[in-house]
């Protein structure tokens, strides 16, 4: 029998995170006969993540792998190499899939067998009530902070960049990525002591440049628990300061010809008006206004940090 899919999931030093998403998906409904596997890459840990695997061994058809080199773009591409089946569902160590989770992609799988990529609806989960500047900024700025994605109740096509998934709920073909000579970016991801991210934002990117398209998903869902560290102005700002290296890295940012302190000096003329922009609006105007400001100042300063690095 041909294998239909194999489940991907990268873990850094949170088993209890991981022990929760393990029981999440030893609940779901799993069609009669479908044969998958369960892949968790355990990324050089240093916790008691492989005992976490191998209590749910009896409960899942998981396979544990460890890759040393740390990364989580290292692991990705470790998982893909050793999965058995074509299509490949990635999810995160700290989603609750839905109990139709699997069985969705499977029968998108059969409704498109020549679909290239799936992803599908990502609902945040809140241990406690986030701040009122987080709950108005969800669907908008804080997006991929909170890690929310939903394009509707119904099935359709992505074609365009500002759809892409999330890489917490996604699903690619192992052939198309083969003939297509793609993996993910070693230089993107996040890793220790290191925000950076975009690692299958830019793989999805790449796809879509080649023509190749993607289907939504609605019933394959999955919940992101937002722990109480994401809903700080903290957070947001390292969120944002990756994605700032990572636009540097893909070589959205211009170098210019004239420097100050290892970074382009226009950077820093940016950095410096959008922190008074963010300093005045701070507490006379709305979230959506100084949040603006805040996530722009991050983002220069990712710029700035990833210049000066490479100086």
């Amino acid at each position: 029998m041909t294998m239909r899919a194999s489940v991907i999931i990268c873990t850094y030093n949170r088993c209890q995170s991981l022990r929760r998403t393990l029981e999440t998906l030893s609940l779901m409904t799993v069609p009669l006969g479908l044969d998958w596997e369960l892949l968790i890459v355990d990324n050089n840990s240093k916790d008691v993540t492989k005992q976490t695997c191998a209590d749910f061994e009896k409960k899942l058809p998981l396979r544990y792998l460890f890759e040393s080199k740390q990364g989580k773009s290292h692991a990705l591409n470790f998982a893909v190499a050793e999965a058995k089946a074509d299509l490949l569902i990635f999810s995160d160590d700290d989603v609750d899939v839905d109990s139709n989770w699997l069985a969705s992609y499977c029968a998108a799988d059969l409704r498109h067998p020549e679909t290239p990529f799936f992803g599908g609806k990502i609902i945040p989960l809140w241990p406690a009530t986030p701040p009122r500047w987080v709950e108005e900024n969800v669907s908008g700025l804080l997006r991929g902070v909170a890690v929310w994605y939903d394009l509707g109740p119904n099935e359709c096509p992505v074609t365009q960049q500002k759809d892409v998934f999330f890489g917490a709920n996604l699903a690619l073909r192992k052939k198309i990525l083969a003939q297509e000579s793609l993996s993910f970016r070693q230089d993107l991801g996040p890793t220790v002591g290191n925000p950076i991210r975009g690692e299958e934002t830019y793989l999805l990117f790449q796809l879509l440049k080649r023509g190749l398209n993607g289907i939504y998903l609605p019933d394959a869902i999955v919940h992101h628990r937002n722990l109480a560290e994401r809903m700080t102005e903290r957070y947001v700002r390292q969120w944002y300061k990756g994605f700032g290296m990572a636009e540097v890295r893909d070589g959205k940012v211009e170098p210019g010809d004239r420097w100050l302190f290892g970074s382009p000096r226009y950077l820093w003329r940016r950095y410096l008006s959008t922190m008074v922009l963010y300093a005045c609006t701070r507490f006379t105007r709305p979230a959506s206004v100084w949040l603006a400001h805040e996530c722009r100042m991050a983002i220069l300063w990712g710029q700035i940090c990833e210049f000066r690095q490479r100086s």
